[in-house]
Parts: structure tokens; sequence; C-alpha cells
């Protein structure tokens, strides 16, 4: 129902309780009389009234045709930037006058030159020490400043910092993740990061009283606490989508949900993926995610070594090729495999067990599931907290069931024949190990193609992974472990 849908309706109620003013009707008869009319606009309007109740929450949006098609400040805010980055290539009208109010209504985000965002000094703010210039804004516009942290140009020139579009893309991933979400995150200042590691603590010695005047002169030892650090490298990476059709306000309301939807679907797999299956090893052979074929180069697991990678190929001593079915014995021995006796670390038993998780495919969870000596979740009772994708307990350690985790050949690798990929396997890591690092979140950028009648669309970015190592040598890491070449 818009305004004059609305005002008519007023004047209609007005109209009749004048031409009743002077009748003898109680004052229940007239409210009856003004409840019908406005029930019986209800119902020719219905679609209408509708979608004004349930649709955007956001009140600045009811009555518009945004709040009709159910958008968010973030689509909105989405919408907004597709259409001025059309305008400034020369492709459309850009926002209508109905979208920039909006937008000025939902929205604090405001576009800046990327020339003054490439010149804020991002590791000054990490140090809570900005370098204030003249003709650089506000604090909130300096918090968005930190957001930027590309390194070559982007879209025409302008970049809407603040927007809550992109960084909701990035909250709807994360519940969407099984795997991702249980890793610690940091924010890269550069390119690239060195994370420091403890490696030794220090021996407590046994000494004697020092007595005597020359006891200055012989000290007691010196017991060494060692250190190590663990390099991580931002990578970039894409989704690049193309559709046909006219870039325009009304032409593409409708598909913002769906665009933002699936790029979050996409975020979380992907992200997933990057954890349990990255492999650098690009080459005809090798790769554990394509073991006898050349990967292409634009894939996603090339860009570091993941879990898997840890147990299957970096310490082949954390990690059991089963050649069985799977059973308790063999889940909880992969504990075992995660202590580190030279350095008295016991990465598979920690103090928090939620630390720990099992990671494996639907195929092999559900196997692990008619163990008798699993905990399923619908016996842990109505006060248990349980992890996104959480199907059971092995001991005390959650079980995430993750579409991530390939079925693989025997020897824990993936087959180009998908025939030969009969195996399962499953994924013991004590999240701790790892650390992601954030460059740059997720950024989305548009463009119109009038060659071909079509527009692009581009969420972009960059990050890295650090494994925990006390030698600084993917050898030494101890804190997963790989059961592999499970009967399905």
């Amino acid at each position: 129902m818009d305004n004059s849908q609305l005002e008519g309706l007023l004047r209609d109620v007005a109209a009749r309780l004048d031409s009743i003013q002077n009748s003898n009707l109680t004052e229940k008869q007239v409210k009856e009389i003004a409840e019908g009319i406005v029930k019986n606009a209800q119902h020719d309007n219905a679609d209408e009234y509708r979608k004004m109740r349930f649709g955007s929450a956001d009140p600045a949006l009811v009555g518009s045709k945004f709040a009709r098609h159910n958008l968010s400040a973030s689509d909105i805010e989405m919408l907004y930037d597709i259409t001025t980055a059309a305008k400034n290539a020369g492709m459309g009208p850009g926002p209508s006058s109905e979208l920039a109010n909006a937008f000025a209504a939902v929205s604090k985000a405001t576009y800046m030159d990327e020339s003054l965002v490439k010149a804020y000094d991002r590791t000054a703010l990490d140090n809570l020490f900005p370098r204030v210039r003249k003709g650089m804004a506000n604090k909130a516009e300096l918090e968005a400043y930190a957001k930027a942290m590309d390194s070559a140009e982007t879209g025409f020139g302008l970049q809407l910092m603040g927007a809550q579009y992109a960084a909701d893309l990035w909250e709807a991933a994360r519940p969407l993740s099984r795997v991702f979400s249980l890793v610690d995150t940091f924010e890269m200042t550069a390119p690239t990061a060195y994370l420091p590691v403890e490696v030794d603590i220090p021996e407590m010695l046994f000494v004697g009283e020092s007595s005597g005047a020359t006891a200055f002169t012989t000290p007691y030892a010196t017991s060494k606490t060692g250190s190590q650090r663990v390099q991580v490298d931002a990578k970039k990476f894409v989704i690049h989508q193309v559709w046909s059709g006219e870039l325009e306000e009304d032409s593409i309301i409708p598909f913002l949900p769906f665009l933002r939807r699936q790029a979050a679907l996409a975020i979380a797999h992907y992200s997933d993926s990057l954890i349990l299956n990255g492999d650098t090893t690009n080459a005809a052979t090798g790769n554990i995610n394509l073991d006898d074929a050349d990967p292409a180069d634009t894939k996603h697991y090339l860009a570091f070594d993941g879990l898997r990678h840890a147990g299957i190929v970096d310490n082949t001593a954390n990690s059991l090729a089963l050649g069985g079915a799977v059973s308790y014995t063999a889940l909880r021995g992969q504990l075992n495999r995660m202590i580190d006796t030279t350095r008295f670390v016991d990465w598979g038993h920690p103090i928090n067990n939620e630390d720990v998780v099992y990671i494996t495919s639907p195929h092999v969870a559900e196997l692990i599931g008619q163990l008798d000596e699993v905990l399923t979740v619908d016996k842990y009772g109505p006060g248990a907290t349980i992890l996104t994708g959480e199907l059971a307990r092995i001991g005390r350690n959650p079980l995430i069931s993750s579409m991530a985790m390939p079925l693989t050949e025997a020897d824990g690798k993936v087959s180009n024949t998908a025939a030969n990929n009969t195996r399962g396997q499953v994924v013991c890591a004590n999240m701790r190990g790892l650390k992601a690092g954030w460059r740059r979140r997720v950024k989305v950028e548009t463009e119109r193609l009038i060659g071909s009648d079509q527009s692009r669309i581009v969420y972009s970015l960059r990050m890295g992974l650090g494994r925990f190592s006390p030698t600084g040598a993917a050898s030494g890491i101890e804190f997963a472990d790989v059961l592999y070449n499970i009967n399905l």
C-alpha cells in the first residue's frame, strides 16, 4: 500500500465517520465500521499489505519499492554501489532519487578517493598511533580506511568505505562455514606476516645455595627459551560472475538477495576447503586434490598447505592408512599421535575439549554415528553447546561433517577418475594450531559490458594461512593427524 492508497483510505474513513456523526450509533458500532473499512482495504491490497508488514525490518524503507522486494540495508548499499559504478563508466543513469534517499537514510557509508585510501598508513593505525594529515577524514572514516588494503587501483577512482554489505557478506559466510569459522584470525598489516611461536620452555634447574665472597663469579647455569616463526603470505581469491540484462535499478533489485546469498555460500565452502585441502603442489602428479593430473593454476587449494597435507605429506608419522572400517579405537588413536614429547606439548588433550575437532565427509560421519561408543547429538541434552555441522562426539571432542572433505583413493589423495575415489578419511586437529590472516576482507566491484549486454560482479579478498610448527618447517607439525583409507 503506497502513500496515495493510504491517503485515500484515510479520506474514506473520515467521510464515512462524518456521514454517521449525527446518528444514534454507539461507540462500539462506530469502531466496528472503521475496522471493517480498514479490513476491506487490506483484502483489496493483500500483496502490498503483506509486504509492508513483513518486508525489510528497517523502518526507513517502509512504503518504498525496496521494502516490497525485501531488500535490507546491505542490499541498498550494494545496489547503490552497482548503479554508481555503472554511471561512472558511462553505462547508466546512476541511482534514482528514491534509491539515493534510501541510501542516505539507512547507510553510514561514504565514497572516498582511492588515492587517499592508499595514502593512509594502516600500520600506524594498528599500532594505535594514527597519523592524521590535512584533508583526511574524521575518526569514523579513519576506521573505514583501515578496511582498504588492496595494492592496485580498482573501480573508477572512488571506493565505498564503511559499507555494510561487504561486512555482511563475511558475517553471512562464517555461520555457513563449518571449519574456517573455528580458526583464529588476525589482520595482516603487510602482504607477508611472521607469527612468532614458542619452541622449548626453559628448563628448571636444581641448584645449591650461593654463598661465599666468590659466588658472583660462578653464576647458575642458564636455560634457553626457544622460539621460531611461521611465515604467512597473503593470497588473492576472486569470485567472478557475469549475467545478462540491463544494469538498472529495477532490473537488478530482484537478484540482489540471491547474489549475496550465493556469494556467501561460495565463500563459506571454499574457505573450509582451503583449510582442509590446501596443497601448493602444482605439477602433473602429487597434489592431494588431484593426484594424477596437473591442476589448473587458478584452483583455490594451490594457495596454501592445509590440514590433510600436514598428515599425508608433511609429517607422515601423524597419519594412518586404516585399510578397514572406521572404529572408535582408530579415532582415539589419532589423539596419541598429536603429542609432541620433545617439547612437552599435548595437542590432542588440551584443557578446552572444543579446541580438538574431528572433521570428515558426510559418508564417514554417518558410519561413525553408528558406533556404540560415540555420543550422538540427539543424546547431548538441551544444554549442550553444538558447533555448526556437529553430528556427534568422539570422547569429549566434536565431530564435524563437511562437504569440503573429499572421498579419495587408498593413499588419501583424490584421483582425476571419480570412480577411483571410494575411500574416506578423518582429520583430527587442534584448531589453535592454525591462524588465518586478513590482508583485505571481501570487496565487491561491478561493471557494465556493453559489447555483450552483460554485467559483471567480482568479489575479491586477500588472506593468508599459517600452521604452527615449532621447528619452522612443515615436518614439525604435530597439531593435526589424518586417518585415511577408510572403508565406506
